[in-house]
């Protein structure tokens, strides 16, 4: 019997060299992710850029939408860290 030079292709990767489906959906809703977190952090960027030029504190209701907002952000990006560990792993 005569050995094969075939390889296989890389993890992830079809015969072809492309993502393989499942990995290129995967790849997609981690960007999509990413540019969700990334307008978030922009905005309590922008809303923090504005708050420090103030010169009057922030009402309560307020600074209830920042705190709900950083939490989002945290477990947003919880969750992002979570996804790119899956697929290192995957």
């Amino acid at each position: 019997m005569v050995p094969s030079n075939r390889q296989d292709p890389p993890e992830g990767l079809n015969k072809a060299g492309a993502l393989a489906p499942h990995t290129s959906e995967q790849w997609l809703r981690l960007c999509d992710d990413f540019a969700n977190l990334d307008g978030q952090c922009a905005l309590l960027c922008e809303l923090l850029t504005h708050l420090s030029r103030r010169d009057t504190p922030l009402e309560p209701a307020g600074q209830h939408g920042i705190d709900m907002l950083v939490s989002q952000l945290r477990e947003g990006s919880r969750a992002f860290k979570q996804q790119l560990y899956k697929m290192r792993a995957d």
